[in-house]
């Protein structure tokens, strides 16, 4: 049987949650086989979306039970043993009749694998989480240190724009090196000979008599 059954199909599901069957199982209780089921899931999302519930719902049931398991082979515990004792009848041979029960009771202590089980899980899981944080605070502790050294780096003055551009001609061998150094010299004489008084007075008169001859 190839074609989608509705019917089918929640049985199917049923089993999976409830019987806690595999789907081998499955598809010789139903009758169909393993490619018609997955021929089912492929080409019918919402039995697929079921079938999906179906298995999550299993997992969830079958974590439960190993989680009981546990925790009862944790506890300490009793167990009673029974035995009893039958003998054969004194007139018939054949048949046997009771005789005698011995009750034993014996102590049982916590599993010592399990235990074991248990805290080596939760010692991997703290060392996980310690090492998360670790991580964590790393990176805040990079972030920091990048912040700080942004805030205490020397300011650097500004340059104008002649001497940037100077030093790109230069760099760039459009203008010789000593070109600034002249210039500087030249700027230098110049204020000197203006604060002189009597070069500047001497100009002036020069300045005028060569009007006054013209």
């Amino acid at each position: 049987m190839s074609k989608y059954n509705e019917t089918l199909a929640k049985k199917i599901t049923a089993l999976i949650a409830d019987e806690l069957c595999s789907v081998s199982d499955i598809c010789k209780a139903i009758g169909i086989s393993r490619n018609t089921f997955y021929k089912w899931k492929r080409e019918n999302p919402a039995f697929n979306e079921e079938i999906e519930d179906a298995m999550e719902y299993r997992g969830e049931v079958l974590l439960s039970m190993a989680y009981s398991s546990i925790k009862e082979r944790l506890k300490r515990h009793t167990v009673t043993e029974e035995k009893d004792t039958y003998v054969p009848e004194e007139t018939d041979p054949g048949k046997l009749k009771f005789k005698s029960r011995v009750v034993c009771r014996k102590e049982r202590l916590p599993d010592l694998r399990t235990i074991k089980m248990i805290l080596d899980r939760a010692d991997h899981k703290l060392k996980m989480k310690n090492e998360k944080l670790k991580m964590k605070n790393d990176g805040q502790e990079e972030n920091r240190k990048i912040v700080e050294a942004k805030t205490e780096a020397p300011e650097i003055p500004e340059k104008s724009m002649n001497d940037t551009d100077r030093e790109q001609a230069v760099a760039d061998n459009k203008i010789p090196a000593d070109t600034k150094n002249t210039s500087v010299k030249n700027i230098k004489n110049s204020i000197k000979i203006l604060s002189d008084k009597g070069y500047c007075k001497s100009h002036r008169k020069r300045k005028y008599s060569i009007k006054e001859t013209t």
